[in-house]
């Protein structure tokens, strides 16, 4: 496979089944960076570290690199309540009995598969540690008292103490970036320096508004281009600190794929469905309001939703098991009768 010049063997996965296939647009920022990631692992890196917000597409680029490749994929995503044992067992349901066998970290390892650690920011610290042990010293101790050991000598079997680290074995590492809203670890600053490292930010407009179209073809060209560039300054009052939450690529592609599929749905609503959070901070929605405006678009805030205007005019009654329907009732009586 070439990429860019970078120049890369196509694997034969024994299981097929284990390679990834995503939907992927080639835009001109996403070649980029697929071609400096194909770069480093030509060059002999074996671990690499994507690390940017949410919604910018890092799993997106780390599926279909391996696509590309034929690379066999584990995946497995941490979390606040990862341990390090979970980090090398996981348990598995056979014929109606909970079993403990290998977690993909481990089957990763041994079989020499590419393991996917998605939000990695959210790991504790001893997770961490043990992550950069196995990455940096090419070693990790494993509950069972079994150790993975990359330089291991000799002919080391399946069940022996030692499991040799597979030479085609990989790790490429996901995290968000640290501080709000993610309020995950420093990832990079505990361990940067032994994985390449890849910001993956959101793609420039001309990318942005080219994916928008692939996602949404029948949405006129001229209201993606708004809504990606209200976006694109929403992004920049973040950097600015004066909003706080990183309006992602993610929230406009839900956006196009919405237009898409329902497009009688007026903008403004479906705006509406994703700026929802923002609905009690008044200066942030008033702000919001202001970038979206000067970009043609219109976020109405005010407006009562249709199910919510249904919903007041309905009168509501409950009617228990047994109990008849009043039918003079439902038919807006002046309740004058007996009862």
């Amino acid at each position: 496979l070439d990429v860019g010049g970078a120049r890369l063997p196509l694997g034969r996965p024994a299981r097929p089944e284990l390679v990834p296939r995503t939907l992927f647009f080639d835009t001109p920022r996403h070649l980029l960076r697929l071609r400096e990631m194909a770069r480093d692992l030509s060059l002999g890196e074996r671990h690499l570290l994507l690390i940017g917000n949410q919604g910018t597409g890092k799993n997106k680029l780390a599926d279909h690199l391996l696509e590309l490749l034929r690379w066999e994929r584990e995946y497995i995503q941490l979390h606040r309540d990862t341990t390090v044992q979970s980090l090398t067992v996981q348990p598995m349901l056979d014929a109606g009995v909970v079993e403990f066998g290998d977690s993909p970290l481990v089957q990763a390892a041994r079989l020499g598969r590419v393991l996917v650690c998605d939000e990695a920011d959210k790991a504790p610290t001893e997770v961490v540690c043990v992550l950069k042990g196995l990455v940096e010293d090419g070693e990790m101790q494993l509950a069972d008292g079994r150790r993975i050991l990359r330089d291991a000598e000799g002919d080391v079997g399946e069940d022996g103490e030692v499991i040799r680290m597979h030479p085609s074995f990989r790790l490429l590492v996901l995290a968000n970036r640290p501080g709000f809203p993610f309020l995950g670890n420093d990832f990079f600053r505990e361990c940067g320096d032994v994985f390449s490292v890849h910001v993956i930010e959101n793609p420039d407009h001309t990318s942005e508004v080219e994916m928008l179209s692939r996602y949404a073809p029948d949405v006129p060209a001229a209201t993606l281009r708004r809504l990606s560039a209200a976006f694109t300054e929403v992004r920049e009052r973040v950097d600015d600190g004066t909003l706080q939450y990183p309006y992602s690529t993610r929230e406009l592609v839900n956006i196009a794929k919405h237009l898409q599929v329902y497009p009688d749905t007026p903008l403004s609503q479906v705006l509406d469905e994703v700026f929802d959070f923002e609905r009690h901070e008044v200066q942030t929605r008033r702000l919001l309001k202001e970038i979206l405006q000067k970009h043609g678009v219109d976020l109405d805030g005010e407006r009562p939703r249709p199910e919510e205007e249904a919903f007041a005019e309905k009168a509501l009654r409950i009617r228990r098991p047994g109990e008849e329907e009043d039918i003079e009732g439902s038919r807006g009586g002046d309740g004058d009768g007996d009862g």
